[in-house]
């Protein structure tokens, strides 16, 4: 008798429990991700750099955090179609499989470039970059993946800086030594993304600390994420920016940095290291006719085997506090696949941006030491560099 209404008082806590449950989701695509994840955690995608100008101009770093997987990838591309003072950005933050990320990370700018090569007016561009976010998001639902991906991308053309984000990755731009903050993060707390989703005949509620969309998500956009898309939107903020004097550089992060330090704080990070380097914010302008490197070669990834020479660790065998230095002087060992001019003497002794990838990683290392467990990438571009190089670019013109 004891033993069976003790299991109808279990039957009854079950019941309850089962009320308050979010909507079932799909874990066996999840499973299915995580498994294919085990055979692609030793060769992971990463980006080099081939043009030689802008390789001075950028620093990368990531660590993987306590999960087994490493989720967060990246992209960078410079001198597109041959403009040198053409680059994109990228970074990517995972949640519940890696898929998502990486297909984000090999799709997105083909996308984003596509739709706005004919754009003039910049609420063209904003609505393009939108459609290349939707698009993006409904080429990888068609894949029946069950993993989400947040974004946020710099795209530099011309004289214009576009800045787009979705979830909680976030850009902060120095100007002047003060932080702005270009993004505004899609998070379930705030007022107008839960309104949304409330609106919509979703709802809300506090999941291990957390608000929570149906329970499970924390961030309110994303791409992918299909059993929560009619709540979870895929449609980026952008913002348009004219460069200027005043812009000195700009940092794109994923939330395991901005959890933990403050954008001021980041601000004042790099501006630190900025000043004890002279050559970081200093950039070598050449107004003359071919004063720049002509090489074809705009975008290139490494295989797995420079991965495993420069020792990329894989996201299986890393150690929480494994990090995966993305150092830029890794073009070294493309010489003999890029141009030439690469092979000689001052090209060969041309430093890296050693500044930006300590100033990275003394971010990371910030964040890790004030207790952050999540995946962190963190990107600092040079804006002054590509305030001289569209002054360059302006005047071959007419030359």
């Amino acid at each position: 008798m004891r033993d069976q209404t003790s299991g109808l008082r279990f039957n009854d806590s079950s019941c309850c429990l089962k009320r308050k449950r979010p909507p079932k989701i799909e874990i066996p695509n999840v499973l299915r991700e995580i498994q294919a994840g085990k055979l692609e955690g030793t060769t992971p995608r990463t980006d080099s750099l081939s043009s030689p100008d802008f390789a001075d101009h950028v620093g990368v770093f990531s660590v993987k955090g306590k999960k087994r997987f490493m989720e967060d990838t990246h992209r960078i591309i410079s001198c597109m179609k041959g403009h040198f003072n053409d680059a994109f950005f990228g970074v990517y933050d995972g949640h519940g499989g890696r898929k998502a990320a990486k297909f984000v990370a090999e799709n997105l700018h083909k996308n984003i470039l596509e739709v706005v090569a004919n754009c003039t007016e910049s609420a063209q561009k904003e609505e393009a970059i939108k459609a290349a976010f939707l698009k993006t998001d409904g080429d990888f639902l068609n894949l029946g993946l069950g993993s989400g991906v947040c974004c946020v991308t710099a795209l530099i053309q011309g004289e214009e800086l576009v800045v787009s984000n979705l979830g909680d990755c976030r850009a902060v731009l120095s100007r002047g030594g003060v932080a702005e903050a270009v993004t505004k993060d899609h998070r379930v707390e705030q007022e107008d993304e839960r309104k949304r989703i409330e609106n919509k005949g979703g709802y809300v509620e506090i999941h291990r600390g957390a608000w929570r969309v149906h329970g499970v998500l924390s961030v309110s956009r994303s791409i992918g994420d299909a059993h929560l898309k009619d709540w979870v939107l895929a449609e980026p903020d952008s913002k348009v920016l004219l460069l200027s004097e005043d812009m000195e550089f700009l940092v794109l992060a994923t939330d395991g940095l901005w959890e933990k330090v403050g954008n001021q704080e980041t601000v004042d990070v790099v501006t630190r290291l900025r000043l004890m380097d002279k050559s970081f914010g200093l950039p070598k302008c050449s107004l003359r006719r071919g004063g720049m490197d002509q090489s074809p070669i705009c975008d290139k990834a490494m295989d797995s085997s420079e991965e495993a020479e420069y020792d990329y660790s894989c996201e299986i065998e890393s150690p929480r506090t494994k990090s995966r230095r993305i150092s830029l002087v890794r073009h070294k060992k493309m010489k003999t696949e890029s141009s030439p001019k690469e092979n000689n003497d001052s090209y060969r002794k041309r430093p890296t941006s050693s500044r930006l990838v300590a100033a990275c990683k003394e971010l990371v290392d910030l964040a890790l030491s004030r207790g952050s467990l999540d995946d962190i990438t963190v990107i600092i571009v040079d804006l002054s560099h590509f305030r001289c190089e569209s002054r360059s670019e302006n005047v071959r013109k007419f030359v």
